[in-house]
C-alpha cells in the first residue's frame, strides 16, 4: 500500500550551558599613603618616556574569552546542529501536512451522501479506540484512506460528539506538538504492544488506518464480491 503522504524525520531535543560568578578585581582597598609617596618621587625626565600601553591583566582577559555575552550564547543556540536540525524537521512537517490536506480538498463527494459499510467501519474505529477528536491532519489522512471529502469526515467526527461523547479521554502530546484527547485503549500504546512507537505521530496513525483499512476491506469483499 502506498502511503497518503511522504514520511517526516524524527524531532532532536537542544542542550544549555551555564555560567560562572564573574571573579573579583579587587581584593583590598588601596593605601593612601602608598599612593601619596608614589606621587612624591617622580622627576622631570618622566615626562619624556612615551606613555606605556595599557594592558587588562590576564584574569580579565581569561573571563572575557571564557564567558560569552548572552547575546552571543543565544545566537549559538540558534545555529547549533540540534536546532538547525528541529527547523528543518517543522518545515518538512509543514509542508507534508500542507500536501496530505491539499489532496484531500481535491476528494469530491455529494455533502447529503450516507458513508457506506467501509467508510463507517474505519470511522467507528477511529472515534472509538483512538480519539474522538482527530487533529486537522488526520482527519485529511482519513478523508485520503477512505476516499471521502474533508469536509464529511469533519461533519461525521462533530455529529457523532453530539450523539455520544462518552466515555473516558487522556490527553497527550503527539510527536508533532498537538494535544489530542486519546481515548485509554490508545494510551501507553508501546507497553501494551512493543511493537509500537511510544508517541503518537501523523505517521504512525497513517499506518494504523491503512491497515485496518485493508483489513476491512478485505473481509467486506469475503463476505460480498461485490463490495
Amino acid at each position: 500500500m502506498q502511503s497518503p503522504c511522504p514520511a517526516s524525520s524524527p524531532s532532536p531535543s537542544a542542550d544549555d550551558s551555564s555560567v560562572g560568578s564573574p571573579p573579583r578585581f579587587w581584593d583590598s582597598p588601596t593605601n593612601s599613603s602608598d599612593v601619596v609617596s608614589s606621587c612624591r618621587n617622580w622627576s622631570p625626565d618622566d615626562f619624556d618616556s612615551p606613555p606605556k600601553p595599557l594592558r587588562l591583566s590576564t584574569t580579565t582577559n581569561h573571563h572575557l574569552k571564557s564567558t560569552p555575552s548572552p547575546s552571543r550564547r543565544k545566537s549559538s543556540k540558534k545555529h547549533s546542529p540540534e536546532a538547525l536540525l528541529q527547523i528543518k524537521y517543522k518545515v518538512q512537517m509543514r509542508a507534508r501536512r500542507q500536501q496530505c490536506t491539499e489532496r484531500a480538498n481535491r476528494i469530491k463527494s455529494l455533502d447529503n451522501s450516507p458513508v457506506n459499510d467501509h467508510q463507517l467501519h474505519v470511522l467507528r474505529m477511529v472515534y472509538d479506540q483512538i480519539t474522538m477528536y482527530p487533529p486537522e491532519s488526520w482527519t485529511a489522512i482519513l478523508a485520503i484512506v477512505i476516499r471521502r471529502s474533508l469536509k464529511q469526515v469533519k461533519n461525521w467526527f462533530s455529529n457523532e460528539r453530539q450523539k455520544n461523547k462518552d466515555g473516558a479521554v487522556e490527553k497527550l502530546d503527539t510527536l508533532e506538538g498537538d494535544k489530542v484527547k486519546f481515548r485509554p485503549l490508545a494510551v501507553n500504546i508501546k507497553e501494551r504492544w512493543p511493537g509500537c512507537p511510544a508517541q503518537w505521530s501523523d505517521e504512525f496513525f497513517e499506518e494504523v488506518v491503512m491497515i485496518y483499512d485493508y483489513m476491512v476491506l478485505t473481509h467486506l469483499r469475503a463476505n460480498d464480491p461485490s463490495a
